[in-house]
């Protein structure tokens, strides 16, 4: 990317933080030494009860970071307001979501805005990579393998492959993020991924752009493996109101977006309903085309079909 491209958009990264007080000054750096300079950093700390918030006032106003410090209201809300309050502050071409305890790689946003910045701005764009697993101390245990079937409408309605922690989206994206509101969305990295896929188009990196600290705390369950991941499976899926909350979040995009839709993600999206319909069961069973990217998870979303979970 040439020097005057480096310089021609204007970006906003989002933060959301709540407890961050341990990782945040790392991250913060990892931000300000991005090679793109036309950047506005936005954080909204989610009510912290340690010393988050007091570390970030000495940020703000500095390097072009603006802090907002909110009640506790969740992740998917308070990344919500921090969007807002990004995108009525000022006309951006861009916009990044960002965790509070990980590390970026100092191109992660060029790169990015290299591969936006050559599509058509009109319709809701979103890019995202692969990132690098790491212990707490960020020595790297293996790199993400986010993207193996391809990423698709018909995946996204039951899979998020584009992490927060590496999405980075246009004005457009944002727009329709805002006014689509928070109201069943299960998360705020998987809405965006569900809206470009469907309405628009998704971008995707194989190089990894960003060092994810594992930490026990991640609200993601990215890393986990063997009993941890089964536990977790577990505790989720069975015990947590998974599965209606997804089913809630397709009929809210369903409500949206259906009408722009092309007639095969139509016919895709139909085959899911609140209501348990036997053949609508045996259809998703037998669909011919995969919906997750593990084949494991294949299966299992195939028997959760036939039992009218999802």
């Amino acid at each position: 990317m040439n020097m005057d491209v480096k310089n021609r958009y204007n970006i906003a990264v989002c933060m959301s933080t709540y407890n961050g007080e341990k990782y945040i000054e790392q991250q913060l750096d990892s931000l300000i030494n991005q090679t793109l300079k036309n950047i506005n950093i936005y954080i909204r700390d989610d009510g912290s009860k340690d010393n988050t918030l007091k570390i970030l006032k000495k940020y703000d106003g500095i390097n072009n970071i603006k802090v907002i410090s909110g009640k506790n209201i969740g992740v998917v809300k308070s990344f919500y307001e921090c969007l807002k309050i990004a995108y009525e502050d000022k006309k951006y071409d861009f916009f990044a979501y960002c965790d509070q305890d990980d590390v970026w790689h100092k191109n992660k946003l060029e790169r990015a805005i290299n591969f936006l910045s050559k599509e058509d701005q009109k319709i809701p764009l979103l890019y995202f990579s692969e990132f690098n697993y790491c212990d707490e101390r960020l020595n790297k245990i293996e790199k993400s393998k986010l993207n193996r079937i391809g990423a698709s409408f018909k995946n996204s309605l039951l899979e998020c492959i584009s992490f927060g922690i590496v999405e980075v989206f246009n004005g457009s994206l944002a727009k329709e993020i805002l006014k689509s509101s928070t109201k069943d969305v299960c998360y705020h990295d998987w809405w965006a991924y569900m809206i470009a896929s469907g309405i628009g188009k998704t971008l995707y990196d194989n190089e990894a752009t960003v060092e994810y600290r594992r930490t026990g705390q991640n609200v993601s369950p990215s890393g986990k493996v063997g009993i941890s991941l089964l536990i977790y499976r577990i505790r989720k899926f069975l015990f947590g109101g998974y599965f209606p909350k997804v089913r809630q979040q397709i009929e809210r995009y369903k409500e949206l977006y259906k009408c722009r839709l092309n007639k095969n993600d139509i016919k895709i999206i139909n085959l899911f309903s609140n209501r348990y319909s036997f053949i609508k069961s045996i259809k998703k069973f037998f669909y011919p085309c995969r919906f997750r990217q593990n084949i494991k998870d294949e299966i299992f979303c195939r028997i959760l079909f036939l039992f009218g979970m999802l």
